[in-house]
């Protein structure tokens, strides 16, 4: 078992993205390397239930994230959250999952060999929550809050309008952080959420990697189609 250290708001160690905040919490749990949170820190998430196509396309963008030096954080949810942190992690990239309790029992248990491979490979498993504290309807909501706190970006892959995932989109808003949504190429349907987060002009639309990297704020990424592995023969 990974020794379990604690932060405060006070210490040196806490993430700078969240020291000004009065709604921060006090102390953070943590496991592994807790100054990647003071990276460039991208948040990529999406509901648990996506279709192939949309985990394949959260784990390129996991991995282009990776290749371009950026730290990717989600709630390790089953779905599209855990397929971007391995894309990252498979680029040897850094990647921080927010848990909805205690880090003495990573949640869901399916995902503890991804967890294992997080900290192994440099990043951070962090939780507000201390040990023996379970995952409760609240605890998810208010680990949302976290990411969008310690993002510097937010990008959804797959939402529904009415899912969890919109959580994370509006605190994000609040915070005045970027969102950043991928969008259908014209003739397909885009996640309802991601459709009205764009329409509300509450995110950048997103449809392939050049646009991402527009999204970062950096040079397009090598020509490379965010579809390449994810669904041949719809390329933009």
């Amino acid at each position: 078992m990974w020794e379990i250290k604690s932060c405060k708001k006070t210490d040196a160690c806490y993430p700078n993205a969240m020291k000004g905040l009065t709604s921060a919490p006090d102390v953070l749990y943590y496991v592994g390397d807790i100054g990647i949170c003071n990276n460039v820190v991208i948040a990529v998430v999406g509901k648990r239930e996506a279709e192939e196509r949309y985990l394949q396309i959260a784990k390129r963008i996991g991995e282009v994230l990776a290749k371009k030096g950026c730290t990717v954080l989600n709630g390790l949810a089953v779905g599209i959250d855990a397929y971007a942190l391995e894309g990252a992690v498979s680029a040897n990239g850094k990647t921080v999952a927010v848990m909805p309790g205690g880090l003495d029992e990573i949640y869901p248990k399916s995902n503890k060999k991804l967890a294992d491979k997080i900290v192994q490979n440099g990043g951070c498993l962090i939780s507000e929550y201390p040990n023996g504290t379970r995952p409760k309807k609240y605890t998810f909501v208010q680990r949302d809050k976290i990411q969008a706190m310690l993002s510097n970006k937010v990008f959804i892959v797959d939402a529904e309008k009415d899912g969890g995932t919109m959580h994370t989109a509006d605190y994000a808003t609040k915070l005045s952080k970027p969102l950043g949504c991928f969008v259908e190429v014209p003739g397909r349907s885009s996640p309802s959420g991601n459709q009205f987060l764009v329409d509300m002009h509450r995110a950048s639309a997103v449809r392939d990697t050049d646009g991402l990297m527009k999204f970062l704020g950096q040079p397009e990424f090598e020509q490379m189609s965010l579809f390449d592995m994810a669904d041949e023969g719809c390329h933009p």
